[in-house]
């Protein structure tokens, strides 16, 4: 009789315990285990926010207007946000139903709002004088509610960042025949994303932004950041923008955990080619430009509204951007 029981003991430890097992050879089920919260929460707030709102034309005035980083120098020379007040944000978005928020911690422009060691282009540097992320993170977790940073996998004021794409100085004179080191900027890159998920305690989702062309993948090094991320922050959500194929059947590793349509909401319930759900969440600006502009429409209550009903019917979620003045 005793060796029936712990044989069945034996037996029932290892059915319980087949889940965990399945699910570490499983990467969709593993995925679907991180992702609960989220798929769950339906409503998060985008902020857009950094030195390009003191022109206050738009998150890209250096590109669409060709600006030098000595024609952009006196914003960030005035860059003092006296009236920033992230608790008054986060309980905003606690009184909408939001969940969760996510903020600009670098945009493409290179400024960042956290206090990084890689770099004195920073809010520590500026008249602002301190870490604005760090304040961010305090007030939105006293709230209760998840925090993601978003990060730009270019950076324009980087020396070693290329002359491609969508850069300020592409065609520029100065600039033709230059030579940049990649691998110094990609390095760049990963530690300043290190620091942001080793420094700040527990960062719910990291968004990056962007991919284009060849610059994707493993051109960033992909896998290799998202292991190392996930080293330090084993549940971190992590969104598609490193350019791998989150539809396909057997995803990249760096593929990620959720898709991020931009601007559109889609027709229905977002599949693999297994006919398997994929979380999503729709990221859609309450005007027009992500990062403030003066010359700015707004959508109406009800547009959001409906948004938000019509991400939510197809298993999405709606990250409503703000943009700060």
């Amino acid at each position: 009789m005793p060796a029936l029981r712990c044989l069945f003991l034996f037996l029932c430890c290892g059915l319980l315990s087949l889940p965990a097992f399945a699910q570490a050879d499983d990467p969709y089920a593993a995925r679907q285990a991180r992702t609960e919260w989220f798929r769950d929460a339906r409503f998060g707030m985008f902020i857009h926010w950094g030195v390009y709102a003191i022109p206050a034309r738009g998150e890209w005035v250096r590109n669409r207007e060709r600006l030098s980083l000595a024609d952009y120098q006196p914003y960030v020379d005035a860059f003092d946000p006296v009236d920033y007040d992230p608790r008054a944000w986060a309980k905003a978005a606690k009184a909408a139903g939001m969940k969760y928020a996510v903020m600009t911690a670098k945009h493409h422009d290179g400024f960042c709002l956290f206090d990084s060691k890689y770099t004195s282009y920073k809010a520590t540097n500026s008249p602002a004088g301190r870490d604005l992320i760090r304040e961010f993170l305090d007030a939105f977790r006293a709230e209760g509610l998840k925090v993601g940073l978003y990060y730009s996998l270019i950076d324009w004021q980087h020396p070693e960042y290329p002359n491609v794409g969508n850069h300020p100085m592409r065609g520029n004179p100065g600039w033709e025949g230059k030579t940049f080191d990649w691998d110094q900027y990609v390095t760049y890159l990963h530690q300043q994303v290190e620091e942001l998920v080793t420094g700040y305690g527990k960062i719910d989702i990291l968004w990056f932004d962007y991919s284009f062309g060849e610059y994707k993948g493993e051109k960033w090094r992909a896998t290799e950041l998202v292991e190392m991320a996930r080293s330090h922050q084993p549940h971190i959500l992590i969104d598609n923008r490193l350019g791998g194929d989150m539809e396909a059947a057997e995803p990249e590793p760096y593929a990620g955990d959720f898709e991020g349509p931009e601007q559109i909401i889609p027709p229905g319930e977002v599949l693999d080619e297994r006919g398997r759900p994929i979380p999503w969440e729709a990221c859609i600006t309450l005007n027009n430009d992500w990062g403030y502009s003066t010359n700015d429409d707004y959508k109406s209550a009800r547009h959001v509204i409906h948004a938000l009903v019509n991400c939510v019917s197809k298993g999405g979620n709606l990250l409503l951007n703000v943009s700060l003045g």
